[in-house]
């Protein structure tokens, strides 16, 4: 038994309460080979506390492994390598239950050891079991297909077609890791690209196509992508959606062909596998998930790792996930790195945090590397984490390969598996404490602006550090691209101690400034904390240029309330999202506005939007003022098309005002217009006041 392995078991048992001075020394060093699918009887006692088992299993395969007793014990166990590697723990959940592994993914072809451990505390003199191993079936296994070569007569072609002048580009990657494009028109595969169609919103063609080829003679065999980009430009005649084809064509025979409707600046995947035997299986196909989900994926079916100890496996489009567990305490900083290592696989790694959300997770390590790496995660709730490795597009991707995963940083386990989930107050070092402390954490080179407005409608931020109501910005993470220095960039804005700031409505913003030259996505935790209680954590990703909006409210009790939170656009363009259901609901009895003649509002905590409509005809100019008449109100305008479509809309008129105007807008279409006014947040926004509306109609 390798040292690791018993290190490993050493710290497991200690964790479920067996202190034995003894243990090392009491361990079996003697193993007993396993048959699958047949019940082998053991037992434990005061001199042997362990029994260790082996397997002998493939690359590919999967195993799971069940250890039961009567007795009144609470077993363990372990599965390694011979390395002495962790590949998975189980505890039984109560005394006389099982210790269950399942579908442990088996990274090479070996032998596998199985040790069985008496977890109750109290070594017994006589404790007997029963253990069984199954190998996962072909369905479940995770091999590689073997990459081989097929003789073709006339070669392998991908055409992509649609029908509009739009910009489409395809992409065509290969089983061993070619990518034929028109920016790389040949590839070591063989693999050519014709030109490049409406490529630059140049040499028009309502009939566009784009072909990658493989001329007659030996083609790879292996999984094949496809990737289309709906490249939006704004010199481009047509920005409605394309009905697009994609053929696959084999020795002169379509084998493939999907037909589908994509959208400006979406992205749709599609695969083909080329068996040895000549046949094709088309995989998965549809547009691009985006940001990555993990709805369906069973995250309780976790491998546990060890922090700085690798571990191997396959993705392939019969299995796209692989699952790991690990445990982490608030105030550890995590990180973790995927690098593929056989094949064509494009890899993705998503960290979930103990409650099921995506908090972090990175595509390409670097511009031009396609490994995946998350670095420094700051841990804000304490629990058990899950790392799910798939590839770029998930289910819907086609790149397969083998991977090798570290995690590395501060790592606690348990070896229950279970973890009691707390909500923990950050610490942070070098500023002071507050009676409300609202910060911000991430874990890129972004820069993000942390602001926050009182009920007086005063912001502190980093342009206005400090406000009347004593709000300060003591802390301000990676701005204006100053990296934080080697740790995760942290902003913060506090109200000094002793009483807490005057009652009302709080808004907080969080704002992608720029991306500093590092485009991992940004996972950020936001938290509101008042006397030393977290009233406010969110754990949210904020993609390039948006903005996300919420609020917590101080009652005049001194009881403190969160508010809904949401992405509200971009700085550019606010989004109305949030209120068109609403909106919609409303829209059977607006008022109808009438040019030069002003309608006024109010917008409170209670209606936060009012809905017009008026009449217009294609090629009339429109211009709507929103007027703040009093309040905090920071107001902001939105025109919502006869289609239903968000057609124009305004935040603030100029740099110093806080009123809204569409200026000399032309009506696209004859039709029914909507107004929405409303204030910044739409529906989590909090800011209030009455306004004077005015349309203009020329």
């Amino acid at each position: 038994m390798s040292s690791r392995l018993r290190k490993l078991i050493l710290t497991m048992v200690l964790g479920v309460g067996f202190l034995s001075t003894g243990l090392i020394a009491a361990q079996d060093n003697t193993t007993h080979a396993l048959t699958p699918g047949i019940t082998t009887a053991g037992t434990l006692d005061t001199t042997s506390v362990t029994r260790v088992y082996t397997v002998t299993a493939s690359s590919g395969q999967t195993v799971s492994v069940t250890v039961a007793t009567k007795s009144d014990a609470r077993l363990a166990l372990v599965m390694s390598d011979a390395a002495g590697t962790s590949l998975g723990q189980a505890v039984a959940t109560a005394a006389n239950g099982n210790a269950v592994l399942e579908n442990i993914a088996i990274p090479a072809s070996g032998t596998y050891y199985l040790t069985v451990i008496d977890g109750t505390g109290v070594p017994k003199a006589q404790l007997a079991f029963e253990i069984t191993f199954q190998i996962g079936t072909s369905a479940s296994a995770t091999a590689l297909p073997t990459a081989g070569q097929l003789l073709t007569a006339t070669g392998l072609q991908f055409k992509l077609a649609w029908d509009t002048v739009a910009n489409l580009d395809l992409e065509v990657r290969d089983p061993i890791g070619g990518s034929l494009f028109w920016e790389t028109p040949t590839v070591s595969s063989g693999g050519k690209f014709t030109a490049n169609a409406n490529g630059a919103c140049n040499a028009l063609s309502q009939t566009p196509s784009e072909e990658g080829s493989w001329p007659a003679g030996v083609v790879s065999t292996g999984s094949y992508e496809m990737i289309v980009y709906f490249q939006q430009q704004t010199d481009c005649p047509n920005s409605n959606p394309a009905n697009l084809t994609l053929t696959v064509t084999l020795d002169s025979k379509q084998v493939s062909q999907v037909k589908a409707t994509i959208q400006p600046d979406q992205i749709y995947l599609a695969s083909v596998v080329i068996n040895a035997d000549g046949t094709v299986a088309a995989g998965a196909n549809g547009v691009k998930i985006d940001p990555p989900s993990i709805t369906g994926i069973d995250l309780k079916s976790g491998i546990a790792l060890t922090q700085n100890t690798p571990v191997n496996g396959v993705l392939t489009s019969k299995q796209p996930y692989q699952i790991y567990s690990f445990a982490a305490q608030a105030g550890d900083v995590v990180s973790a790195q995927i690098n593929a290592t056989s094949g064509s696989l494009d890899t993705l790694l998503l960290l979930a945090d103990p409650s099921g959300n995506i908090v972090a997770s990175n595509d390409d390590r670097e511009k031009g590397v396609t490994d995946s790496a998350i670095q420094n995660f700051s841990v804000i709730v304490a629990g058990t984490y899950t790392l799910i490795a798939t590839r770029y597009g998930q289910a819907l991707g086609g790149t397969e390969g083998g991977y090798t995963l570290t995690l590395a940083g501060a790592v606690t386990a348990t070896a229950t598996g279970t973890q009691t989930t707390t909500v923990q107050v950050p610490t942070f070092a070098n500023v002071s404490r507050g009676s409300v402390e609202v910060s911000l954490q991430w874990s890129t080179a972004a820069d993000i602006q942390l602001l926050v407005r009182d009920p007086q409608g005063d912001s502190v931020y980093d342009d206005k550090p400090t406000i009347p109501s004593g709000g300060t910005l003591a802390a301000n993470g990676n701005n204006n691209c100053q990296a934080s220095n080697g740790t995760s960039p942290v902003s913060y804005i506090y109200w000094p101690e002793g009483r807490l700031p005057t009652a009302g409505s709080y808004e907080i913003e969080v704002l992608y400034q720029s991306n500093c030259n590092d485009t991992t996505p940004v996972q950020f935790v936001l938290t509101v904390v008042a006397n030393g209680n977290v009233v406010l954590q969110k754990n949210e990703l904020l993609p390039a240029d948006q903005r996300y909006v919420i609020s917590y409210n101080i009652g005049l009790d001194g009881q403190i309330t969160a508010g809904d939170g949401g992405i509200f656009g971009t700085k550019q363009k606010p989004d109305a999202a949030s209120l068109l259901t609403s909106v919609v609901a409303e829209m059977p009895l607006a008022p109808t506005l009438t040019t030069a003649q002003p309608a006024t509002g109010s917008i409170r905590l209670n209606n936060k939007f009012d809905v017009y409509v008026f009449d217009g005809k294609a090629g009339q100019v429109a211009t709507v003022s929103m007027e703040r008449l009093n309040g905090t109100l920071d107001s902001v305008l939105f025109l919502i098309g006869p289609g239903g479509d968000q057609v124009t809309q305004n935040d603030d008129a100029a740099a110093d005002t806080n009123n809204s105007l569409i200026n000399n807008f032309v009506l696209p279409v004859d039709g029914k217009y909507t107004v929405i006014a409303t204030h910044f947040g739409g529906q989590y926004g909090v800011t209030a006041g009455d306004y004077r509306l005015t349309l203009r109609l020329n």
